[in-house]
């Protein structure tokens, strides 16, 4: 790109922890570095559709192609972070969240509704563990399919009872708190992977070396987000 600006992808995911890191990239990369923050699932067919872009987000398994098609550098891709899947409740009384998946069932049936993010990989994550626990016909008529970002909110305006939600969006959403986070031997965990475009601006190499340097595991950790290795 040839613009005054780097322009990265961001997983409506991370969107906090994103934020939180906004001017260390502009840091990093000597320029400002906007943001475009989308679902996992969008922002590759974004890229594949030609939108410009600097340094990209997403699940490892969108890449391959988008290396195929010549618009991602294939040198560049790199690990980035896996999220827990989790559900949260609006925020009371501190209380250590479960973590064992039969005892998350048991917390679903009880709810009187779920909201999940009906065209996220968060969601269809959630259909997927809901199917393997036996529960799609009893959750079905109260779980709520919503847009980016909208499940967390309707806890937080005390218009559903749950948001299903990765781990770091609920930790970075005011007035929410985790009930519960599933396990990750219940493979349900989200893996972000990040990457270069094939002709990224001046630096680019700069804000990708730091979102992957060792300096950023702890607070990573600590937003929700745990450093993983290509299998």
């Amino acid at each position: 790109m040839t613009t005054a600006t780097l322009h990265i992808f961001v997983p409506t995911a991370i969107r906090g922890i994103m934020a939180l890191l906004g001017p260390r990239l502009d840091a990093a990369a000597g320029r400002p570095v906007t943001q475009i923050v989308d679902l996992n699932p969008k922002i590759p067919e974004r890229i594949a559709a030609g939108e410009a872009f600097d340094i990209g987000l997403t699940n490892p398994e969108y890449v391959p192609a988008l290396i195929a098609s010549d618009q991602v550098d294939p040198a560049t891709h790199r690990p980035f972070g896996r999220v827990p899947l989790a559900v949260g409740c609006r925020a009371g009384p501190r209380a250590e969240p479960l973590r064992d998946a039969f005892a998350i069932a048991d917390l679903f049936r009880r709810a009187d509704s779920i909201a999940y993010t009906g065209a996220g990989t968060s969601g269809r994550i959630f259909l997927d563990a809901v199917a393997r626990l036996g529960l799609s016909d009893t959750l079905r008529p109260k779980s709520r399919p919503m847009g980016g970002g909208e499940p967390v909110a309707s806890v937080t305006a005390g218009d559903t009872e749950l948001a299903v939600a990765p781990l770091s969006t609920i930790l970075s959403t005011p007035g929410i708190a985790p009930a519960a986070v599933f396990p990750r031997d219940f493979g349900t965990d989200i893996d972000m992977s990040i990457f270069l475009s094939a002709s990224p601006g001046r630096g680019a190499t700069a804000v990708l070396d730091l979102l992957t340097s060792g300096t950023l595991n702890d607070e990573l950790a600590a937003a929700g987000a745990m450093r993983f290795g290509f299998a």
